[in-house]
């Protein structure tokens, strides 16, 4: 009788045991290969695509391409150098005196740039504030003859101005009560206060439009000597006329003549003072005289102007002696091997002999 075959003994009996297998020979081991340190990317060129309308569609960077560009850096343009621009020369300011003009070349370079802005704003605010000073000037001008009358009331000159404004407002926009008692008061202070009560009896005949009575006689022969001296007035107005437009074009002239000497002349602004007198001593005298002598003389009158002149002078009479010291010394240096002059044996019998002996040897 079998025994019972159980499932484990079914599943052995299915599988091989290793005895049952047959022998296999072992394959040889692989050789190491190096593996690369980056990995490469093998670069394909794809086919160009066309689009709907028949054009090539733009190609798409490669790999290695869009590596390269994350590597590479960008270059970037650098500034645009501009020209050089040469130092502009600046002429010391005509308003210095002479003698500290002459320090100007020695002046640091940003130290005569300040000096010029400053200057040109000097000049700037003058140019903006002409128009102010020239009304000053007017105002000045029309206020100067009653400036005797403004300073006996205690007064000045803007006071003065300001109360006779408000009078003539008050008289011009006052009511009758307020312009009454304003007239009847400059009647009282400026009338009857010279002139006494007459005054009064005056200003009623005024004020009813009476008129003087003038003698008939006279007024025609005044009327006659009118008529017999218009032509000689009219003649002398034309002569006046003629007279003061040739002045004003002489003036014009030489006034213009003038301006252009003394932009070119360097101490020109410096002398111009001295530079009329002497012009207008010449023009009493009866004499002609240029405005170049005119300069030179203002120069040496001007002591600042001088003193710079005559040092200018001191220094190139020391350049030129230094120069010709050099020569001499060039000179001497070239006939350095030249023989000595033979002296003359025979001995002088006197003083005279002796003299003309020894201008004999020094003029061989």
């Amino acid at each position: 009788m079998t025994e019972p075959t159980t499932i484990r003994d079914a599943l052995e009996a299915a599988v091989p045991q290793e005895d049952d297998l047959p022998a296999v020979e072992a394959a040889p081991a692989p050789e190491p290969v190096a593996e690369p340190t980056e990995p490469v990317a093998k670069e394909t060129k794809a086919e160009p695509v066309r689009s709907a309308d028949g054009k090539f569609a733009k190609e798409e960077p490669s790999i290695n391409e869009a590596l390269k560009a994350q590597d590479t850096p960008a270059i970037t343009p650098g500034p645009k150098s501009e020209p050089k621009s040469e130092p502009v020369k600046e002429k010391a300011p005509v308003s210095w005196r002479p003698e500290v003009r002459e320090h100007w070349s020695t002046l640091p370079a940003d130290v005569r740039a300040e000096v010029m802005r400053r200057e040109q704003e000097v000049q700037r605010t003058l140019q903006e504030t002409s128009e102010a000073r020239k009304l000053a000037e007017s105002i000045q001008r029309t206020v100067q003859p009653y400036e005797m009358l403004i300073k006996a009331e205690g007064g000045n000159t803007l006071a003065a101005i300001d109360s006779l404004m408000a009078t003539a407002a008050r008289l011009r926009t006052a009511p009758a009560p307020d312009l009454a008692n304003l007239v009847a008061g400059i009647v009282k202070q400026f009338g009857v206060g010279r002139f006494g009560n007459t005054f009064i009896e005056q200003l009623d005949s005024a004020l009813a439009g009476q008129v003087p009575q003038v003698d008939p006689n006279q007024a025609q022969m005044q009327q006659l000597l009118q008529q017999q001296l218009a032509p000689m007035q009219q003649f002398m107005s034309q002569y006046q006329q003629a007279q003061a437009a040739q002045a004003a074009q002489v003036q014009q002239q030489a006034v213009s003549e003038v301006g252009q000497f003394l932009e070119k002349a360097e101490f020109g602004e410096d002398v111009r003072e001295e530079m009329a007198d002497i012009m207008e001593l010449a023009q009493k005298r009866g004499r002609e005289i240029s405005l170049n002598d005119a300069y030179r003389q203002a120069c040496m009158i001007n002591s600042k102007v001088r003193t710079v002149l005559q040092a200018r002078a001191k220094a190139r009479g020391a350049q030129s002696l230094q120069g010709a010291a050099q020569k001499a010394k060039a000179a001497a240096v070239s006939v350095s091997g030249a023989p000595a002059l033979a002296v003359p044996q025979q001995g002088a019998t006197d003083v005279r002999s002796a003299i003309e002996a020894a201008l004999a040897v020094h003029t061989r």
